[in-house]
């Protein structure tokens, strides 16, 4: 099973600080936050996303999929759908030897929606937690892996929401990740 978790920072500069001073630690965690994103608010709301993506692996698209789709039902944020259209575009073109059909299979907004709905206590805490100038990191963690994670994340800020997946959404998000 995996573990959604949202970092929350109140300066909208520290979630990407943050997410790369992790990336270049030594845990054995931190491999999953290959596909974190941060999220940064500026002053009037207005997000700005940092997504890496793999532009050799199909299942980027996915991950941006997930993340877009994640971001818009927990920040209300209404145009994620050009973080899919940009992985989509940028990764997967005729001349870097993959085609336009491994982003055309069934891995819509929609099924990420409906397959991997999350708590509505969750999505309200995170609505609440991320403001203007604030920002945050979405990272997905292995199960086993969390506490660990949790108690060192403290040493960069302390507010931290997280929710587990069931096992049945976790093996269907690794399932549409694998194959998109």
């Amino acid at each position: 099973m995996s573990e959604l978790v949202v970092f929350v920072f109140r300066d909208q500069y520290r979630a990407p600080e943050v997410l790369n001073e992790l990336r270049r630690r030594d845990w054995p965690w931190v491999r999953d936050l290959d596909d974190a994103v941060a999220v940064t608010l500026n002053e009037d709301g207005q997000a700005r996303v940092h997504l890496s993506i793999d532009l050799s692996k199909c299942e980027a698209a996915g991950w941006a999929r997930m993340w877009s789709t994640l971001l818009s039902t927990t920040l209300f944020l209404p145009l994620t759908e050009v973080m899919v259209d940009a992985a989509d575009g940028m990764g997967f073109s005729p001349r870097n030897g993959h085609t336009w059909a491994c982003t055309e299979r069934e891995g819509q907004a929609k099924w990420w929606r409906d397959s991997l709905a999350l708590p509505a206590d969750f999505r309200r805490d995170v609505a609440a937690l991320i403001g203007p100038s604030g920002s945050a990191i979405f990272m997905l963690l292995r199960a086993a892996t969390v506490p660990i994670a949790l108690k060192q994340l403290c040493n960069y800020g302390n507010t931290i929401l997280h929710t587990s997946l069931s096992a049945e959404q976790d093996d269907k998000m690794l399932a549409m990740l694998a194959q998109t």
